[in-house]
């Protein structure tokens, strides 16, 4: 796989000239095989249907489909019929590893509780409480990471959130009917309320010049430390709670995650007054940022 190494350095802008850009041009074999009519095709041309910077609605086997080609950011950029990365220059053309042209969007679920001793009381750094989040590790870039994924067609944002994590943190697709079910039914009580911390561009090595993840990162929090301990962890590979797949992560230390959800992390640090090890500012320009789901 190509991911986005080249470094531009102060040319990553668009704004900043630099006629010797020379990229690679790169879609993953899969993603360019897929014949979907829910995968976008592999060249865009006079004949594709893509409205970009638009919501797109698509009947396929006489299904009804939404597809959000909007950006978190505003209006992008269309170059000859080919969306342009907000963020500028990556040194890949093309799809990369990514479905869509344009933003691809996802969502991110940021479970937490407070860090507490042996004896129950909540660990504190320079007197504030610590917390810990449910994070789950992606071999395929040797990094830990927040549970999370793409948002489908047709999918709303809650939807998206529950899936993902009990697919990725409590493997529930691997699991007998009934507590799949049940599983579910947990969810759906302590997935009530949330704060949305972070929405907008991910700055994952999966972008290129002409695809992108955008996110919407939804935090819910355990403050009694007695609900979320009733949740199975368990990773995709059938590993047991507590093993390297998937595992509760104290906040006590400046974590280097996958992407930028360390970014994401600090944000959920800020929002429940607790310790912020992460060296990162608490706002950046262009970021939007929500309360409630």
């Amino acid at each position: 796989a190509v991911v986005s190494t080249q470094s531009t350095g102060e040319k990553v802008s668009w704004l900043v000239r630099y006629p010797e850009y020379a990229p690679v041009e790169y879609t993953a074999p899969d993603i360019a095989n897929q014949t979907s009519d829910l995968v976008d095709p592999a060249e865009i041309t006079l004949k594709t249907k893509i409205q970009f910077n638009k919501i797109n609605y698509a009947t396929v086997n006489n299904k009804k489909w939404t597809i959000d080609r909007t950006s978190h950011h505003g209006n992008y950029n269309v170059v000859d019929g080919i969306p342009q990365n907000p963020k500028g220059r990556t040194g890949v053309i093309g799809r990369g590893s990514l479905q869509r042209w344009g933003p691809n969007h996802a969502a991110d679920t940021v479970v937490t509780r407070w860090h507490r001793d042996n004896q129950g009381v909540i660990t504190k750094i320079d007197g504030l409480p610590v917390l810990e989040f449910v994070g789950i590790f992606r071999p395929a870039f040797n990094e830990w990471a927040i549970p999370g994924g793409r948002v489908m067609p047709n999918e709303r944002i809650f939807e998206t959130i529950k899936r993902e994590f009990s697919e990725e943190a409590l493997a529930n697709l691997s699991r007998p009917a009934p507590e799949q079910a049940r599983i579910s039914e947990m969810l759906a009580e302590h997935f009530k309320l949330g704060i949305t911390v972070y929405k907008g561009y991910v700055d994952d090595p999966r972008n290129t010049d002409n695809a992108w993840i955008e996110t919407i990162a939804v935090n819910y929090h355990d403050s009694t430390g007695k609900s979320f301990s009733k949740f199975p962890l368990q990773s995709r590979a059938g590993g047991e709670s507590g093993s390297v797949g998937v595992q509760w992560i104290p906040i006590d230390h400046n974590l280097d995650l996958f992407a930028n959800h360390e970014w994401i992390i600090e944000k959920v640090c800020y929002h429940r007054d607790a310790y912020n090890p992460i060296k990162e500012p608490k706002r950046k320009e262009n970021e939007v940022w929500m309360t409630g789901v």
